[in-house]
């Protein structure tokens, strides 16, 4: 794995003609990943974003510095759109939250599978273990606040240790669907077995029947 001091970002954009600029070539590097999931020069990014190669230089001192700030961007993003869902679904009844909860973390992962797998396999090389841990925590910690607001339907658990097992079971059979079964993503029975899944391991014996 590369050494952190060659991964940073070499200019923090500020001005907004700049921030612009970093969008266009993070959109730039996505699109390309996606389309061939494989090891793109900079020259092809940088078409693609409309930039001059020096200008990508700019920003990103190498191309292995671009692909961990994307990665970077990637999970940022997974964050907030698993706030944005999760939040869509406060003071749903349990198992309907449990639906809304599976069916957002299916959708994050469909439209855009060829980024996925590229995203995981660049990570194998560069990615920052300690971002990714980070991330990752935000989102078990989105989790149990999820289902900490589901009171007394949830059966007494730790819920730091539920929403731990819970979010890391759904994301291994989500990244591993990604690299082996993609087509599943789009089976209905897929997402509710696994919405049955977190229901079994949660509900409590007490709750009615929906």
């Amino acid at each position: 794995m590369a050494k952190d001091k060659d991964l940073g970002v070499r200019k923090v954009p500020r001005q907004l003609r700049s921030k612009q600029t970093v969008d266009a070539i993070f959109e730039a590097a996505m699109q390309v990943l996606e389309r061939t999931e494989q090891d793109a020069s900079v020259q092809t990014i940088a078409d693609r974003a409309g930039v001059s190669v020096g200008s990508l230089y700019q920003y990103f001192p190498t191309k292995e510095s671009l692909v961990a700030s994307l990665i970077d961007l990637h999970l940022t993003q997974r964050v907030e759109d698993l706030a944005k869902r999760l939040d869509a679904a406060r003071a749903l009844p349990a198992e309907e939250a449990a639906k809304v909860l599976v069916d957002g973390l299916v959708a994050m992962m469909k439209p855009r599978l060829g980024i996925e797998r590229a995203m995981m396999r660049s990570f194998v090389r560069l990615g920052n273990l300690e971002h990714f841990t980070a991330r990752d925590g935000e989102m078990t910690a989105l989790v149990e606040r999820f289902l900490l607001g589901l009171g007394d339907q949830v059966r007494p658990v730790d819920p730091a240790l539920a929403a731990f097992l819970v979010f890391s079971t759904l994301r291994s059979a989500l990244l591993l669907t990604v690299l082996q079964k993609p087509e599943r993503l789009d089976d209905p029975a897929f997402a509710d077995e696994l919405r049955r899944l977190v229901v079994g391991f949660l509900k409590h014996p007490d709750a009615p029947k929906a």
